[in-house]
């Protein structure tokens, strides 16, 4: 019913498109965007294989399991925190934001410790979206989406090859950055940033876990 509702909308954005965008991008390759956000955020929302997914899995399985592993991370995760903010009150904003990525990186320690397969499962969601966009956008003209999930689609080879190596850890982060830029995929049609993976994670760190 979900799959439905989402092609539905998606098609009735598509035939309300019909004025150009101030940023440039033509109004169907615009339209086209929120349906394909759509579709990102359906598969988001029926995998759970996002930041609020995981996040909130970590917080349930925790207060039914003690796993002293996991909570020596989301321990190190809060002193990384706490240092970030004594850092950007000094008006140190390189320091701030690289303890803010360890605590990040710390929190997917934690959740991969209780869900070892966290990685590989979020890649697999990943792949679904981007494979149903794929299909959503037939033979129509997008390249501004054709670029970001060629850029999308870059991430999850790094992300294989992290996993390739051990390094679950950035294996997780990478595919989890893919998930969030197809989340918010408007955005990065509309913004047409070129930072858009550090924007991706800067949305992810400030996730409250």
């Amino acid at each position: 019913m979900r799959k439905h509702m989402t092609v539905a909308l998606a098609v009735m954005l598509v035939a309300a498109g019909c004025s150009q965008d101030p940023t440039g991008v033509s109004s169907s390759e615009f339209v086209l965007a929120q349906g394909a956000q759509l579709i990102a955020q359906d598969v988001a929302a029926s995998t759970g294989a996002n930041v609020e997914g995981w996040w909130q899995r970590l917080r349930d399985t925790l207060r039914t399991t003690d796993d002293p592993e996991a909570r020596a991370f989301l321990d190190s995760a809060a002193a990384y925190r706490d240092s970030a903010r004594a850092a950007l009150a000094a008006g140190d904003t390189t320091a701030a934001r690289s303890y803010r990525r360890l605590a990040f990186r710390s929190v997917l320690a934690a959740v991969i410790e209780i869900f070892p397969n966290a990685p590989e499962r979020t890649g697999l969601a990943v792949d679904q979206a981007i494979v149903r966009i794929e299909r959503y956008l037939g033979g129509r003209d997008a390249p501004r989406i054709r670029a970001i999930l060629g850029h999308v689609k870059a991430l999850r080879a790094s992300s294989d090859a992290a996993f390739a190596t051990g390094d679950k850890v950035t294996a997780l982060a990478l595919n989890l950055r893919g998930m969030q830029i197809l989340h918010r995929l408007v955005e990065r049609i509309r913004d047409a940033r070129e930072d858009r993976d550090e924007v991706a994670d800067s949305e992810m760190e400030s996730v409250n876990y």
